[in-house]
């Protein structure tokens, strides 16, 4: 009788850690960016990290609001993987984590090795966004030149 009245509460154990595992997935994905594709994305900022890594959840906290929200984040939208996603292998010599690759059209135009802190991954980010820059230029697709915003006259 004992082991009748045990399965209940095994199977409502069950259910309930189901059901607490799809909601935690639901609320991840809730905030997710559309998926982009890689070999035809004008531009992009693959993030390539690995699971628990101290220092990509510093990048997670000091930088990665600010970087969507700005300018190159809108140019180069930033995409997350974990070092063995089967999207990026033709990402060679990932040694480091973080290591963030920016991809034009497919192409690798630079890197960031490892994260330093806020204001050396500015100033990196800064040297890389010209080269892309550059690179969407050769392509046709120009960037946005966000330092030509036309001032309203009166």
């Amino acid at each position: 009788m004992q082991q009748f009245a045990r399965r209940p509460f095994s199977l409502l154990a069950a259910l309930l850690a189901l059901f607490l595992g799809a909601s935690i997935a639901c609320a991840q994905n809730a905030g997710a960016a559309p998926e982009i594709d890689l070999a035809t994305a004008p531009a992009a900022l693959v993030m390539i990290s690995d699971p628990g890594c101290p220092y990509c959840a510093r990048w997670e906290r000091e930088v990665a609001p600010g970087y969507e929200a700005s300018e190159d984040g809108k140019i180069a939208p930033l995409v997350r993987r974990f070092r063995h996603a089967p999207d990026i292998a033709f990402i060679q010599r990932v040694v480091y984590s973080p290591t963030f690759v920016m991809l034009v059209r497919g192409r690798e135009v630079g890197r960031i090795v490892g994260y330093g802190g806020a204001d050396l991954f500015w100033m990196q980010l800064a040297a890389l966004m010209e080269d892309v820059r550059v690179a969407l230029q050769r392509s046709g697709a120009a960037a946005p030149n966000f330092a030509e915003k036309q001032v309203e006259r009166r």
